[in-house]
Order: structure tokens, then C-alpha cells, then sequence
């Protein structure tokens, strides 16, 4: 469906030297963001964010991780306008984002971490209410309602007042929001807290969508498997540095012992489950001869591994599965 934002978006985009037509990601000669030496102290000295760089090329997604107070979200409220760096640089799309704030937020789809709704709105009502925002029409405004309501799994709420629905059911209208006009880039931060496991997958489906559609996506998040399974590159900031920036395997790559042993003592087998870090598959089957192992698990280093390296900190245990 072409409508008034569509087109809106394009000349934006065709004024910042790119268009929103599909391109290879190694060809495009903008990225979609570009951070240099970006800087955000507080009036009380604390540095939120130190010298980040990064690239964000067109139609992937990335995915930032760190632990809470690390400067995530100081980072995405940067990228969105919504905070002015103490020093730095932001564009997106070629479009200076510290010089022209507005110009680049209408290049956006944002949800941020928290946020108020109207609560006397229906769903339909409250999604065709800023979609009018992004200068639809009214008929382009029920349209696009209409589509982001069945694309979340809200048909049945449509004409629920928002008032009466569940955390989880509030946090999807955010991300609906962020998606009204089809934006070229979506920035989110944590999209899917406070979502069961079976939305936090319709969610993942509706991003994947819109990245096929030539979308970019940058979230945060606190959910591992989030990370793991939607991005492609991840970053890793820490006391509001950006330490790591990668693919999985160019972070896997920075483990000196990439193989992991999860196992249960012999003499206590109700006991805590343990993990040994081997540097190879046959160090790995060596140690469980020699111990006479007959409960364990060998596998890759994951993410969370990485993430425990370089940060020194366990990451959110959520999402952690049982492997035994």
C-alpha cells in the first residue's frame, strides 16, 4: 500500500543520497546509521556514553546488549534525537540527526522503553490517532491500523479500551506505533519486556517482515536468544563503552575456549549444574573420561559466553534454558 507517508520517507531518503529500494548491504553507499565519537555526560558528571563508533548498514539488524546502567538506552535516545550528545556525531541516512532532529525522526519508527498511552482510546482508535501523526490520511490511517492490529495478534482487543489491557498487550501497541508508516528505520528499546514467550516470536515475525520489506532495525533488549536469533551484528556496551561489535561468529571468535562442558558431579548428582570452558571438542570428551562423566552436555560457546567474558557479569537469566 503506497500512502502519504511512504512517499514522505522516500524524498527524505532520496534527499540524503539513498532511496528505500532493497539494496546488497555491501554496496550501499550510506549507512543507514553512522555514529563517530559519540560522547553524552550528565549535569551530575556521570559519562552515559564514551566514544562509541558504529556503522549500521541498510536492512540488517543489530542488536545492543549491556548490563543495567551501561548506557543503552542513553544510546538509542542519541540515535533518536531525543538526547543531544555532548559531543559526536549521528546521521541517519546521510541526515546530520544533531543538526536537523526533525528531518531524521521522520525517518523513524521508535518504541521506547517506557512510554505513557491514552487509556480512554480503543486500540483502533489509539493507532489511527498517531498514524494521523505520521500525516496519513484517515482512510490511509484506518488502513495502516487495521494491518499493524492484525500483525501484533490484537484483532481481538480492536475495540477494547487501552485502559483495559495487560501489560503485555500495552507493550505490542508501542511497537505498533513504531511500525504505523512503514518506517525505513525501527529503533526499540527492550520491544519485547513483559511479553510471554509466544508473542515475544509474533514479534520477532513482525520485524523479520519489515526488515524483507528493506526496513533497518537497532534494539536493545535483555532476552539472549532475542539477540541470537534475530541479529545480525551485535553490540556489547559497558559502562557506556562499546566494547564488542559483530557478527556471532567474529564475537565467538574473541573466546580463547570456545567449547563449553555442562555437567553434574558424579558424587552429588542433585547437586548445581557446572560449566568448564575447553578449548576444543577433545579437551572437552578428555575431561569427561578422566572425571567418568555420565550426565553432560558439550556444545559451542553461545552468546551468553561472550557476554560473560566481556563484561564479567551473568546476563539475564530469563531466558536461560536448562541443558541437562
Amino acid at each position: 500500500m503506497t500512502t502519504t507517508t511512504e512517499s514522505l520517507l522516500a524524498a527524505e531518503a532520496e534527499r540524503a543520497g539513498v532511496t528505500r529500494r532493497a539494496e546488497s548491504r555491501a554496496d550501499a553507499p550510506v549507512p543507514a546509521v553512522r555514529v563517530r565519537g559519540l560522547f553524552k555526560r550528565y549535569g551530575d558528571g556521570t559519562e552515559a556514553n564514551r566514544g562509541i563508533d558504529l556503522d549500521v548498514r541498510r536492512g540488517e539488524v543489530v542488536s545492543v546488549l549491556g548490563p543495567n546502567g551501561a548506557g543503552k538506552t542513553t544510546f538509542l535516545r542519541q540515535l533518536t534525537t531525543e538526547l543531544r550528545p555532548t559531543g559526536g556525531r549521528v546521521s541517519v541516512f546521510g541526515v546530520d540527526a544533531v543538526a536537523e532532529p526533525l528531518r531524521t525522526k521522520r525517518l523513524m519508527g521508535i518504541t521506547p522503553q517506557e512510554a505513557g498511552l491514552f487509556e480512554s482510546l480503543t486500540v483502533r482508535e489509539h493507532l489511527e490517532f498517531f498514524a494521523r501523526f505520521k500525516r496519513l490520511s484517515k482512510r490511509e490511517a484506518r488502513a495502516a491500523a487495521h494491518e499493524v492490529i492484525a500483525e501484533l495478534g490484537l484483532v481481538a482487543e480492536t475495540d477494547k479500551r487501552v485502559g483495559a489491557l495487560s501489560g503485555g498487550q500495552r507493550r505490542r501497541i508501542l511497537i505498533g506505533l513504531a511500525l504505523l508508516g512503514r518506517p525505513p528505520l525501527l529503533v526499540l528499546d527492550e520491544p519485547t519486556t513483559g511479553l510471554d514467550p509466544s508473542s515475544r516470536r509474533a514479534v520477532w515475525g513482525v520485524l523479520r517482515r519489515a526488515v524483507a520489506g528493506g526496513a533497518t532495525v537497532i534494539l536493545s533488549t535483555h532476552y539472549m536468544e532475542e539477540a541470537e536469533r534475530l541479529s545480525d551484528r551485535v553490540g556489547i556496551i559497558t559502562q557506556g563503552r562499546l566494547i564488542a561489535f559483530g557478527t556471532l561468529d567474529e564475537l565467538l571468535a574473541r573466546l580463547e575456549r570456545s567449547y563449553r562442558l555442562s555437567y553434574r558431579d558424579p558424587l552429588d548428582p542433585r547437586g548445581d549444574a557446572r560449566a568448564r570452558y575447553c578449548a576444543s571438542f577433545a579437551e572437552a570428551q578428555q575431561h569427561v573420561a578422566r572425571e567418568m562423566l555420565s550426565e553432560y552436555s558439550i556444545a559451542r560457546a553461545s552468546l551468553e559466553d561472550v557476554y560473560f567474558t566481556l563484561t564479567g557479569e551473568p546476563f539475564d537469566k530469563d531466558e536461560t534454558e536448562a541443558t541437562l
